[in-house]
């Protein structure tokens, strides 16, 4: 940020602690920080600019009023719901799908912000929580021997995070100084220290063993190792990191290891046994199967209940769901905390949507999608692209619109990636 010469400027700088708590918040996992930091970001905003000029900014843009039909069309399932209270709870949390693009849409061309500083933030928090719970994985495995400790949800005990979506966070930081600094040939001054930052948070996703975050790490790596030899980059350098990639691979599947176990779980059992009607307590679903399930369960729930065009509702949606799991007899829990499958969402946006509040609801997140990739492309800021764009693959194996840390991944950071005050990216120039 560059006020002007001699005049404090205190909007941006207010604007720029509050995101850059934002951030932290999804570093660690705090969610009142996160509530609080949007909250005062909106106040902000709504004190700072004329109400009807920060209306019209908003009511114009497509974007934001896809994002207020899918709120309004989330809001009509109280008219036919059977549990108002968790209504509400659901409604709560999607309300930042409206509230988080009303703040950028309506500030478009106020923000002054630098990209660059906000990332350093995320990524130093990143870096200090990742080392830190490896630092208490390896005091567990000094203690118990168990080596479990530095990997999956369990490497993140300390913060109780969620193992995919803080993956997510690791890939979009990757993205982003991949883009801006290796791809563009920009800050060459840190690149060392950027490049070591990235082979730690790959590692570091390894560890965590979210296959969808793998998966779509490993297309974009391809993808950006082909488009450099096409427009003749460094040669010695990307076959460098083919070779160590080669090396990485090799080991996980040469060994046994936790990672390795997490991907062969995939093709292990049959993948019919999502069609049966009655299932043991005992029976353990692989990632693929419960998914096949949920998709059968969510097409039944719909016709049962004659709610294709509406759907359940958000307050009944779940409770439709667990009623399904315990009719098939699936694992419900031991009476502790662990509740089986009934804790289970749909694991999918669009799957979840439709169940929720119909077609009409996925239309309506369809035309979000819509509006927001015209603005990329628009905008040609090809790194929120290609976030974006994993963000939608993302979706076929996350619920994250039930979650508010989803929330703001599915808004707030493809927003700040195309929003905030860098200059737009160049596409790929052959040099």
């Amino acid at each position: 940020m560059m006020p002007a010469k001699g005049r404090f400027d205190y909007y941006n700088t207010a604007i720029f602690i509050l995101l850059t708590a934002l951030l932290i918040s999804l570093a660690f996992s705090n969610r009142i920080v996160n509530s609080i930091s949007t909250i005062t970001l909106a106040a902000i905003i709504f004190l700072h600019t004329n109400r009807i000029t920060l209306f019209k900014r908003a009511f114009k843009d497509r974007y934001f009023i896809s994002c207020l039909c899918f709120l309004l069309i989330n809001l009509a399932g109280f008219l036919y719901t059977n549990d108002s209270n968790q209504n509400l709870k659901e409604f709560s949390i999607k309300a930042g799908i409206v509230a988080i693009p009303f703040f950028f849409c309506a500030n478009s061309c106020k923000l002054k912000i630098n990209l660059r500083h906000l990332m350093t933030a995320f990524t130093l928090c990143l870096l200090a929580t990742t080392l830190y719970c490896l630092f208490y994985a390896l005091t567990i495995y000094r203690q118990h021997g168990d080596s479990s400790a530095f990997f999956y949800h369990t490497l993140l005990s300390p913060f109780n995070e969620h193992a995919v979506y803080y993956s997510f966070y690791l890939l979009f930081c990757m993205l982003y100084w991949i883009e801006e600094c290796i791809a563009a040939l920009r800050y060459t001054k840190w690149k060392a220290l950027v490049i070591l930052a990235l082979v730690y948070f790959f590692m570091i996703i390894i560890l965590l063993s979210s296959k969808i975050v793998l998966g779509l790490l490993s297309v974009y790596i391809v993808y950006f190792i082909l488009s450099r030899l096409i427009y003749k980059q460094n040669k010695k350098v990307l076959l460098s990191v083919v070779a160590g990639l080669g090396m990485v691979v090799t080991i996980l599947v040469v060994t046994n290891n936790p990672v390795k176990k997490r991907f062969t779980d995939i093709t292990n059992g049959a993948t019919t046994l999502f069609q049966q009607q009655k299932f043991n307590a005992g029976v353990y679903f692989n990632g693929l199967q419960f998914r096949l399930l949920t998709w059968r369960f969510t097409s039944e729930i719909l016709n049962e209940q004659k709610a294709w065009l509406p759907g359940v509702s958000a307050g009944d949606g779940q409770k439709l769901l667990r009623r399904k799991y315990i009719e098939t007899g699936m694992y419900t829990g031991d009476g502790s905390n662990s509740g089986g499958y009934l804790l289970y969402n749909c694991h999918n946006i669009y799957l979840q949507t439709t169940l929720e509040s119909g077609l009409i609801g996925l239309v309506s997140l369809l035309s979000i999608i819509a509006s927001f990739l015209f603005k990329l492309v628009k905008s040609k800021k090809r790194t929120a692209l290609i976030f974006f764009l994993c963000m939608l693959v993302f979706g076929f194996t996350e619920s994250y619109l039930s979650r508010q840390f989803g929330i703001v991944l599915f808004t707030f950071l493809p927003l700040l990636a195309l929003s905030a005050g860098n200059p737009p990216e160049k596409f790929l120039q052959k040099k």
